[in-house]
This record gives C-alpha cells, structure tokens and sequence, in this order.
C-alpha cells in the first residue's frame, strides 16, 4: 500500500457515512466503495454497474501523500452516485447531482449523517456493503475497473472535448 493508507480509508468511511441518508432515501446501495489512483490526472471517480463498486481519487496527482480537500472528495462521490440512477452527463443527471449535492450540504449544515451501514468496513482498507458479503480478488477488481475506465475514456473522446462540469453550481 502507499504511505497514509489509514488516512484515506477514514476519509472514505467519513464521506460513506455522510452519503448514507441520501442513499437510504434513493435506495441506492454500494457494494465495494474504494481510493483509486489512476495515470489519467483527470479522472477523479468511477462507477462501476450502477453501484457495484465506486472508485474515488483521494489523493492528488503525482503526490500520493497530498489529498484533495474533503469536500472535493464528496463532489466526487456525489457525481459517482448519481451514475447509479442517470448514466450519462445530460441535463436529468446534472439537475439529480444539483438536488444530491444540496441535501448532502444541508446534512452536513445540520450535522447529520449515518452509521455508515450499508457501507459496512472491510478489511483491506475497502468500504463493503449492501447483504453481499463476497469481496472479489484483487485482479478481477482491477481487470473491472481497467475495463470500465477504458470504456468510459472512450465514450468520452467521441463527445466534445471540452471543458467538463464536475460540480454543482455552474
């Protein structure tokens, strides 16, 4: 693992646990939330099937031991969520990102957050979760997350190749 590692896994449990009564009330779930650390600087979340697994990057390019600010983290995760409703960044997907991102600034506003179940902490510095118990081998996430970021860099190099919207105010 790289330096920090418990650090960024109490970030992500941190962001998890904030998520959960937006999730809760979407009936979203997700399986296997984790940090992912990819070549591209750009690329700063993934989902995976609608849920299945839900990579975030942590920490910032080219310094491993550097971390982007929380909030930043949390934009990201609430874009890789709203994937698990909306698939591509059309209008419907950036208005449910505005409405998530919102409620989510309200909960912290409030101070309210959730257990983090549903997001139940596994060994290994990743987040499990829903009723499915079973953590796939270190390869076959990787192989899953290779595939989806490769198709997901391809869909995005037909669409225009401007500037993209990531956050909620713009």
């Amino acid at each position: 693992g790289k330096q920090r590692d418990a650090e960024v896994k109490d970030l992500l449990t941190r962001a998890a646990k904030q998520v959960q009564p937006i999730m809760r009330r979407k009936k979203w779930t997700v399986r296997v939330l984790s940090e992912f650390y990819p070549n591209s600087d750009n690329l700063l979340g993934l989902n995976v099937n609608r849920g299945q697994q839900v990579k975030v990057r942590v920490r910032l390019p080219g310094r491993v031991n550097q971390f982007y600010p929380f909030e930043a983290i949390m934009g990201t995760l609430l874009h890789e969520l709203t994937h698990n409703e909306i698939g591509p960044h059309n209008s419907s997907f950036y208005k449910l990102l505005d409405e998530i991102t919102e409620e989510c600034e309200s909960l912290m506003a409030r101070g309210v957050s959730g257990s983090g179940s549903g997001f139940d902490a596994a060994s290994s510095g990743r987040l499990g979760g829903s009723d499915v118990p079973v953590n796939p081998t270190l390869e076959a996430r990787r192989q899953v997350a290779l595939d989806a970021a490769n198709e997901r860099i391809k869909k995005q190099n037909l669409k225009n190749r401007g500037g993209r919207r990531l956050g909620g105010d713009s």
